[in-house]
């Protein structure tokens, strides 16, 4: 043991015990020995003497491990012994002990290297609770923590705080070897599917509460009064025993339907979903938080009532009872929150949306811009940038040209600054970007600038972190130490960054299928961008088919995106699964039912090609192959970039700074990025672009550096590029309708000069053909032979090599082509082009 631990009240208390035990007992055994010899009549005295000595000294030792902790010198040596003695006492040990409550078991537990994550709120029994296991020798303060005068002294001043225990107390091997003693001594409670209770091999028969499966434990001589942590429950709880205490009680017609707060001109109804819950209140700022109102159950897993105090503006929240005592809890369909731990807000929807109308863009003519809102502007103070910064720069993608701007996750998150993709809600807007007016403010004024708007919405999991505020847990219930009803809580529940929603489950599916509807209708977005599909199909993101695939996850992708073409066909719904499976934009039911997905195989092969240092390194057969590649036999089911969130971070780094580290600005890493331009708005697919892309943003992306904007200005031959680049996407200059058509044919791919060549077109016709010319070499051509799919002369529309572009660039000659009859490269006739270094060209014929 070491010297600290050497020192806490309970070795002391145990050790003066014990030394004051054996003085006793010697004095006694004297007694004895002279009153056997002398004085036969006081034998019996002597004897219950010795033995009441003994006792004394047994419950100084009737701690677990106390016999460990007081071995010392040679005693300690012969430990084998002392360790066979304690052994035979640890059932007078723990008959004797007054046993810990499930509570205080429970903050041993959450101390247990491994678990010591589990949060917990400040309750005025926890001091007391936690300072009996302290004099116990259970627990000991943390080193350098305040510990537990400290930690009293903290949370009573905000009760509803929500900390982590190890922060404050560590358990100690005396407390380990309790819970230890404590298993082995514990028969096992097991509760099947259908609600029978076996304790300790033995059949209790079956039960229809929780009540009733503890009267069968301490009928079975369970020690003490179990805790559910310590129950073996099957997979999913018995349905009799999720049922609520008592006969459903029908509520008032007059609360809206619905689910969460629920404004109206009576006042406010307030629904939700807590299937075990015991009782569900609600209390708020609309009387001062002065009264808890107790919620009706309408016999369905759901708590409703009307308050007619209750209105925009009020802050609430649930207060859920549940086995173990009283929850507060965050309204899980919240559009607003004061924090990720804090109140939900009711908010009414009255956004003046103005007479414009509007109509969202086909899948052709879509040009998606991503960005974060935390740093695409940054405000003055530091914090993340608003929904209010980017409707201020709303002017400026216009003028770029995109179509659709696609909002990384804008949900309340935990933290400060954050990507977006640790959500603890489904509803809400990110607190630190602005109220939900805020963003229908972004939208109305995106659609008037004639801009989509794409919302990133998470739905492969929650979390990780400030869960428990809200929906980890809600109503009190869970399984196998998982996160109760919004969760899976067996081997399906773990991701990578948080718990995976319960797709089994039809609620929650439908509070899924809500949000995405949410976002769609009572913000009048374009589309949803669903992040990491692959994780709401299979256990661990692999391919379709297989032991660790989700058929409730393909049901949930399915029934959202049937209900989005029901409601409002015009949208656009797109996956981030990465794994090309065309199953995926396949329609329902064979299908997910997604219109695009991100083509990870188009980025990752291109970066691979513009970043390689040596031309001889670049493979333009995975180039052509790429460029020509669809998914389901549809070159809209894609969406292609070289560009996104997760190409841009530290590690994978900006494209520019990937292709010369720290020379970003260089002549090779301007002429190679804007040739990966050029790559992305002429092969066929949906092309997207990411935030500060167009003006050379050589800095990785995290959720804290802002934009740079004064690159915007230094780098405008490039951004004037990029508007090039996006006008002849969008055909606005009605000279390239081949790049906004549906097919490709790459024929020229020549590996050794590393120059390709194909075209783009929508009938097959000639007149509407658009040939590109990509050079991927550090060579200029004054003349480089190709095949042509019809004679006559061919205007080049762009060329990346002009210094108009660049002032660096070379300016290399690129003029109109004549086509004239003769066979090449499959094509019916052949021409001449000019080619600058690492450039591109597109050319068409006049109609």
């Amino acid at each position: 043991m070491s010297s600290d631990r050497s020192k806490s009240p309970a070795f002391w208390l145990r050790t003066l015990t014990v030394l004051f035990a054996v003085a006793i007992f010697a004095m006694l055994v004297d007694v004895f020995v002279d009153s056997a010899l002398r004085h036969t009549q006081n034998l019996a005295a002597a004897i219950i003497g010795v033995f009441g000595a003994l006792v004394l000294a047994l419950l100084a030792l009737s701690s677990p491990g106390a016999l460990e902790e007081l071995s010392f010198g040679p005693f300690r040596a012969k430990w084998r012994r002392v360790k066979k003695l304690e052994d035979q006492v640890q059932t007078l040990q723990l008959a004797l002990l007054s046993l810990l409550t499930r509570h205080e078991r429970s903050h041993l537990r959450k101390l247990v290297p491994g678990n010591e994550d589990g949060q917990v709120q400040y309750r005025p029994s926890m001091y007391q609770e936690l300072e009996r296991l302290h004099y116990l020798g259970y627990v000991e303060p943390r080193p350098e923590s305040p510990g537990l005068v400290g930690m009293k002294a903290k949370f009573e001043a905000d009760p509803d705080a929500l900390f982590t225990l190890s922060e404050y107390v560590v358990i100690t091997a005396v407390g380990t070897k309790y819970l230890e003693l404590y298993r082995k001594w514990t028969p096992p409670i097991e509760v099947s599917r259908r609600g029978d209770v076996k304790i300790g091999g033995k059949d209790y028969g079956p039960a229809e509460s929780w009540e009733e499966i503890v009267e069968f434990a301490m009928k079975s001589g369970w020690i003490g009064e179990p805790d559910r942590e310590e129950v073996d429950w099957a997979r999913n709880t018995p349905t009799s025993l999720r049922k609520p205490a008592g006969p459903p009680v029908l509520i008032s017609t007059a609360v809206p339907p619905g689910t969460g707060a629920l404004p109206g001109p009576d006042g406010t109804g307030f629904r939700v979903w807590a299937p075990n819950a015991g009782a569900v209140s609600v209390l708020g700022s609309f009387d001062g938080w002065a009264t808890s109102y107790p919620m009706a159950t309408e016999g369905d897993g759901c708590w409703a009532v009307l308050l007619a105090k209750a209105g925009p503006g009020d802050e609430y929240k649930y207060l859920v009872t549940t086995h173990d005592g009283k929850l507060w809890k965050i309204d899980p369909y919240a559009r607003r929150l004061t924090s990720s731990i804090g109140n939900a807000v009711i908010e009414a929807d009255t956004f003046d949306w103005g007479e414009q109308e509007w109509r969202s863009p086909g899948q052709n003519e879509l040009v998606i811009y991503e960005l974060h809102v935390g740093t695409f502007s940054r405000a003055p103070d530091g914090m993340p940038g608003r929904l209010s910064g980017v409707t201020e720069r709303l002017d400026v993608l216009s003028e770029l040209g995109v179509t659709a701007i696609e909002l990384m996750p804008v949900t309340e998150y935990a933290g400060e600054a954050s990507w977006g993709y640790n959500p603890v809600t489904a509803f809400a807007v990110a607190n630190d970007y602005g109220s939900p007016d805020d963003l229908k403010t972004l939208v109305r004024e995106a659609h008037a600038r004639g801009l989509a708007v794409l919302c990133d919405v998470v739905y492969n999991h929650f979390g990780p972190n400030d869960l428990d505020a809200g929906l980890r847990r809600f109503d009190g219930w869970y399984e196998n130490n998982g996160d109760g009803i919004y969760f899976y809580n067996d081997e399906r529940r773990a991701t990578w960054w948080g718990p995976r929603p319960d797709y089994g489950r039809p609620e929650v599916r439908q509070y899924l299928k809500d949000s995405a509807l949410h976002w769609l209708e009572e913000y009048r977005m374009d589309g949803l961008r669903w992040d990491g599909t692959a994780f709401i199909r299979s256990v661990g993101g692999g391919a379709r088919a297989g032991a660790d695939e989700i058929p409730d996850g393909w049901r949930l992708m399915r029934e959202v995106n049937e209900a989005i073409k029901a409601a409002q066909p015009q949208k656009i719904s797109i996956a981030e699964d990465l794994k090309d499976d065309a199953v995926l934009t396949a329609d329902t039911p064979e299908g997910a039912g997604f219109d695009s997905q991100w083509d990870g195989q188009f980025v990752h092969v291109l970066r691979e090609a513009l970043t390689a240092a040596q031309d001889e390194d670049r493979d333009m057969e995975r180039v052509c192959k790429a460029i020509e590649h669809q998914i389901g036999h549809r070159a809209l089911a894609r969406v292609v970039y070289t560009e996104s969130h997760d190409d841009v971070d530290k590690q994978h780094r900006r494209l520019p700074e990937a292709i010369w580290p720290g020379n970003a600005v260089s002549w090779y890493a301007k002429k190679r990025s804007t040739l990966g331009a050029a790559a992305v708005m002429t092969a066929p697919g949906i092309p997207m672009i990411f935030q500060g892309q167009e003006y050379l943003e050589e800095m990785a992306f995290d959720d804290r550096t802002p934009l740079d904007w004064a690159k915007r200005e230094r780098h405008s031959g490039i951004v004037h590029l990029y508007r090039d680049l996006i006008a002849l996407r969008r055909n606005r200059t009605h000279t390239t309708p081949g790049l906004r058509g549906d097919r490709v044919e790459v024929y020229h791919c020549n590996d050794t000069d590393k120059v390709l060549a194909f075209r783009r077109y929508t009938t097959g016709d000639p007149e509407d053909s658009t040939v590109v010319v990509l050079n991927f070499g550090n060579r200029a051509y004054d003349g480089y032979d190709i095949g042509f799919p019809r004679e006559g002369i061919w205007r080049v529309r762009f060329n990346s090599d002009l210094t108009d572009y660049d002032p660096e660039f070379d300016n290399a000659p690129s003029p109109d082509a004549h086509a004239r009859p003769g066979k090449r490269d499959g094509q019916p006739c052949t021409g001449t082009v000019g080619l600058g270094r690492y450039s591109a060209i597109i050319l068409s014929q006049d109609a």
